[in-house]
C-alpha cells in the first residue's frame, strides 16, 4: 500500500514537472526566437533548455506544430546536450510543419532545410559546413573562418532520422527516407531508400 501511494506519488509529480517543464522552455523559446526577427508557425512546443543563435535576423524559420525536445524526462533516449540551432553569415535554418527533434544540434553557414513530418532522433547533428578551414596553416588564424566550406543539406518531408545521426554539408534526404540509428551520411539519399552505417550506405528501399 505504502509503495502504491508513493508510485502514484512520484507519477503526479512526474506529470506536474512535465507540464511545468514544457510551459517555461516553450515560452523562453518564443521569446529567443522573435527576439533575434526570426519566424514561427503556431503550436511549437519545447521542452528542456533549447538555444536559437543567428547572425542575420530572419535566419531561422519554424513551422508549424513543431517539438524540440531536450529533457530525460520528455525523451529518455540518452539525450546527451540542448537543442541548439545557429547560423553564420548568411546561414539559414528552416524546419517544416509537424516536425520533431531530441537534442537536436544544427549549424548552417548556407542553408539547412527540413521538410514537414520529420523525426530526428535523440543527439542527432546536422551540419552544412566544416567549421574550420581544411588547411591547417589557416588555424587559429584570421583565415580560418574565411575558408571554411558550406553546401546546403536538404531533407525532404516524412524522413525519419535516427539517435546520433550526422548529417554533413552538401547531403540531400529525399522523401520517406530512413537514417539509421549512429550514421554518418556524406552522401545523397533518394526518396524511399534505407541507408545506415558509417559511412553511411543504403540498406533497402521501403516497400510501398
Amino acid at each position: 500500500m505504502q509503495r502504491t501511494f508513493r508510485n502514484k506519488l512520484y507519477s503526479a509529480w512526474d506529470f506536474l514537472w512535465v507540464k511545468l517543464d514544457f510551459f517555461f522552455s516553450t515560452w523562453r523559446s518564443l521569446f529567443l526566437i522573435k527576439l533575434q526577427g526570426c519566424s514561427v508557425g503556431k503550436g511549437l512546443r519545447t521542452s528542456g533548455p533549447c538555444y536559437f543563435k543567428v547572425r542575420k535576423s530572419g535566419a531561422i524559420k519554424i513551422g508549424n506544430s513543431v517539438y524540440l525536445i531536450a529533457s530525460h524526462r520528455t525523451n529518455r533516449v540518452g539525450l546527451t546536450n540542448p537543442i541548439l540551432l545557429e547560423t553564420f553569415g548568411d546561414g539559414i535554418i528552416e524546419i517544416g510543419d509537424c516536425s520533431g527533434a531530441s537534442a537536436v544540434i544544427i549549424s548552417s553557414r548556407s542553408k539547412v532545410s527540413i521538410g514537414s513530418n520529420v523525426i530526428m532522433g535523440g543527439n542527432v547533428r546536422i551540419f552544412d559546413h566544416d567549421f574550420h578551414s581544411l588547411d591547417p596553416s589557416s588555424w587559429r588564424t584570421a583565415r580560418d573562418e574565411m575558408e571554411v566550406r558550406s553546401s546546403p543539406v536538404t531533407i525532404g518531408d516524412n524522413v525519419f532520422i535516427g539517435s546520433n545521426a550526422l548529417i554533413l554539408k552538401g547531403v540531400a534526404i529525399g522523401e520517406n527516407a530512413i537514417v539509421g540509428a549512429g550514421s554518418v551520411v556524406t552522401k545523397d539519399i533518394a526518396s524511399g531508400e534505407i541507408w545506415g552505417g558509417n559511412p553511411a550506405r543504403l540498406i533497402a528501399k521501403r516497400e510501398g
